[in-house]
């Protein structure tokens, strides 16, 4: 025999005798980041590749992904992704300046944005 108490009834009434729906909440949600990005960028001049650096926005679940969307994106320009300097989410409370705050800005309204800030090359030995 099958004991049945109360929040069962409520719980097949809520149900109309369809299975529960089960959300998985352990799937994380993709944040913004801003990422500070060393770059080789090949160049069509007589100067060859030039390395700097520069910020990036994206939206992404974690680090890597972030650094998979832009080494991805480099790589339409011909540009390789040396390294990722350092990844962080965004936080909506901090300062950030002109540029780096108007990149947010566009980044906030497309979730498919990648947004290439001011490209700062250096010179190699």
């Amino acid at each position: 025999m099958i004991m049945r108490t109360r929040s069962d009834q409520k719980r097949k009434n809520f149900s109309h005798g369809f299975a529960p729906i089960h959300t998985d909440f352990s799937r994380t949600m993709e944040k913004m980041w801003l990422v500070l990005a060393e770059i080789v960028a090949d160049s069509d001049g007589s100067s060859g590749s030039r390395i700097g650096f520069m910020n990036v926005t994206t939206w992404a679940d974690s680090r890597e992904s972030a650094a998979s969307k832009i080494e991805k994106y480099l790589a339409s320009f011909g540009w390789h992704l040396v390294l990722i300097d350092r990844a962080d989410v965004i936080d909506e409370e901090c300062e950030f300046g002109d540029e780096v705050a108007g990149m947010i800005e566009r980044t906030r309204n497309n979730s498919k944005a990648i947004i290439l800030g001011t490209f700062h090359t250096y010179k190699t030995n």
